[in-house]
């Protein structure tokens, strides 16, 4: 069993007091001893969107073309799949799991939205939406919110719920590229890059298999996806530290306590 240092910030929320003015004074759900430095100078590459992605390419157009729609496109779903939850105490991020008749189902970090109602969720357009919380999972970071349907539809906010691949969870390998999404003054506004340094080790700050990544994250992102570069969605960030180590409960784990949790 590898032991690797002590977290020293467990969560990555924001404290709600103000117009997020505790984005240098993050707080925790869990542990915090430090703030987050400031990362390295080339060490993260955070890729910043444009407001507008709707850019048509046809299909003939030049390789490069071709592949800045494609990156347009992927920041569009990455965006939509992405929410801002905000609560009494604390802001953080979610990620759609599930579409169901009656309403959509968001999977957030447990210590997001626990001691944190009345609870609503802010999609990338529209106004905030009343959340209904679940129950938080047993022995993982883990919750669930549902959100009416009818008033997504209503507001006509775009929405995509994340891609899910357990064959492509389960064949992860160390290196691989990682897209970490996190809503920090607006819904979806960071996707930072990152990559897999282990997918399944055990952290015992969380007692739980988790997968461990290096990426920079900021307080905001806690609860939120963490993809491949093909977009599909391989957990929700629960914890870094300032080693620029990124602690992230895998999609099996989620995939396996989600039972009864909405």
């Amino acid at each position: 069993m590898k032991q690797i240092r002590k977290w020293r910030i467990a969560g990555l929320i924001l404290l709600a007091a103000g117009i997020l003015a505790a984005c240098d004074a993050p707080e925790t759900g869990r542990e915090l001893s430090e703030n987050l430095s400031q990362p390295e100078a080339g060490a993260q590459t955070e890729l910043t969107g444009s407001e507008e992605l709707s850019r048509e390419i046809s299909r003939d157009a030049d390789p490069q073309a071709c592949r800045e729609q494609e990156t347009d496109d992927m920041q569009r779903y990455l965006r939509q799949a992405t929410v801002q939850i905000q609560g009494a105490k604390y802001l953080g991020s979610g990620v759609i799991w599930a579409a169901e008749e009656d309403y959509l189902v968001i999977a957030t970090a447990a210590h997001v939205a626990e001691d944190n109602e009345p609870l609503t969720v802010q999609f990338v357009q529209g106004e905030p939406l009343a959340a209904e919380p679940g129950a938080a999972a047993d022995r993982v970071d883990l919750a669930f919110l549902r959100v009416d349907r009818r008033q997504v539809q209503e507001q006509g906010i775009p929405w995509q719920a994340a891609r899910q691949d357990q064959e492509v969870c389960d064949g992860l390998a160390a290196g691989e590229e990682l897209l970490i999404m996190g809503s920090i003054e607006e819904t979806a506004d960071r996707i930072y890059s990152g990559s897999v340094t282990e997918s399944w080790v055990y952290l015992e700050d969380f007692d739980n298999y988790m997968l461990l990544g290096h990426a920079y994250a900021i307080p905001g992102v806690s609860g939120g996806g963490v993809f491949t570069a093909d977009g599909i969605l391989v957990g929700i960030l629960c914890g870094g530290n300032a080693a620029d180590e990124i602690a992230v409960l895998p999609y099996s784990v989620m995939a396996a306590n989600s039972s009864g949790l909405w």
